[in-house]
C-alpha cells in the first residue's frame, strides 16, 4: 500500500527566475548545504537544453527519525534522490524520485511550477513495503518531505535575494 501526498510552496519571483537558479550547479550545492549540511552531497547536475537532471544523496540523522523508523532501520538514513525538471514556456514540470538505502522505501512525486509569482505544486506517493508498520513509516516520510520542500523553498528565496 502507498500513501499519497500533496504539497505546495510559493516563491516571490517568476518561473523564469526560478529556472535560472535550478539550472545551475552552484544553486544545488548551496541548497544542499542549507538544507542537508553534513548529510547531503551533490552527485551530478546535467543541463540539456530545457531539461535539468539533478542527482543527490540526502540523509536524515538517526536522532531526527521517529522511533517507528529506527525500530525497523536503525542508524542514519541515506536517501538517493533524482530530480528532473523541464521548462516549457512559463511552466516547469518535473519528477522527483527517492529511495532509502537499505530499506524497502521509495517516494515518487510530480511537480508543476507556474505563475508569477511562481507556485510549485507537488503530488506523489510514498511506499514502504513493510507489513504492519509501512503505513506509519509512509506518514513519517511524507511529513519529512513536506518539511524538506519548505526548507528548500526558504533556501531558494535566500539564494535569489543575494
Amino acid at each position: 500500500m502507498s500513501s499519497k501526498f500533496e504539497h505546495s510552496v510559493s516563491y516571490p519571483f517568476s518561473v523564469s527566475a526560478l529556472w535560472s537558479l535550478i539550472s545551475t550547479e552552484q544553486y544545488w550545492r548551496e541548497l544542499l548545504e542549507a538544507t542537508n549540511a553534513g548529510h547531503g552531497s551533490l552527485e551530478s547536475v546535467t543541463v540539456d537544453g530545457d531539461q535539468v537532471t539533478v542527482v543527490t544523496k540526502q540523509g536524515v540523522g538517526a536522532e531526527n527519525l521517529p522511533s517507528v523508523v529506527t525500530a525497523v532501520r536503525p542508524g542514519d538514513l541515506e536517501i538517493p534522490r533524482t530530480s528532473v525538471f523541464r521548462k516549457a514556456g512559463d511552466t516547469i514540470t518535473g519528477t522527483i524520485d527517492a529511495t532509502v538505502a537499505g530499506a524497502p522505501a521509495k517516494i515518487h512525486g510530480n511537480i508543476v511550477i507556474s505563475g508569477d509569482p511562481a507556485l510549485a505544486q507537488y503530488s506523489g506517493e510514498a511506499n514502504v513495503g513493510i507489513p504492519f508498520v509501512g503505513g506509519k513509516i509512509e506518514k513519517a516520510i511524507i511529513e519529512e518531505v513536506s518539511r524538506l520542500l519548505d526548507a528548500e523553498r526558504d533556501a531558494t528565496v535566500d539564494f535569489q535575494e543575494r
